[in-house]
């Protein structure tokens, strides 16, 4: 099965947590790191560069992590290939797989998919008001993850609050319209 949205990065240093799961004949990841600018090839080139050679030589006995594909370009491209991917992935390759993604559209589609698994990394609001406010707690949980955190990133990153609030009307804008264009394609 799948496990999607998993949403952490795994931390250097630390050991890795027992997996309690069958021995694969190989491992495949696709994370877009080796970005080869001096050949002049993109981080979305390269990441899929890394999916092409997922998808020719993965089987149900591999163990395949795809981190977030799709980002390195607009947000339709990249949420069409990602589920396409991963369609592929669970319904004719059938390989074990880890693969994240905060393309909430690709998320709500996959809750209702048999061969799909979700999971994502809870957290711990610290405050009752500021739902961005929020410590991750590297720990899995089972279903889809309730909201983004985005702002909590560029909070914790230093950009300046005038900057994050203008960015969460912004946000709210467009959620407000994807989710009437959503609505619509329902009718």
């Amino acid at each position: 099965g799948i496990n999607a949205e998993y949403g952490a990065q795994l931390a250097p240093g630390y050991p890795p947590p027992p997996c309690p799961s069958a021995p694969s004949t190989g491992s495949s990841h696709a994370s877009g790191l080796p970005i080869t600018f001096i050949r002049g090839e993109s981080t979305f080139f390269v990441e899929l560069s890394e999916t092409s050679t997922i998808l020719s030589h993965a089987s149900p006995h591999s163990l395949v992590l795809l981190d977030e594909l799709g980002r390195g370009t607009a947000t339709y491209d990249g949420t069409a290939i990602a589920g396409s991917v991963i369609e592929n992935i669970s319904r004719v390759i059938r390989s074990r797989t880890l693969f994240s993604t905060h393309y909430h559209r690709l998320v709500d589609e996959l809750s209702e998919d048999d061969e799909v698994t979700l999971g994502h990394m809870t957290c711990m609001n610290n405050s009752g008001e500021d739902d961005q406010d929020i410590t991750f707690l590297y720990k899995l949980s089972t279903g889809a993850c309730p909201k983004s955190f985005g702002f909590n990133a560029a909070r914790l990153a230093g950009i300046p609050g005038s900057v994050i609030s203008e960015a969460q009307e912004i946000a709210t804008q467009f959620e407000d319209l994807s989710d009437r264009f959503h609505l619509f394609g329902k009718l």
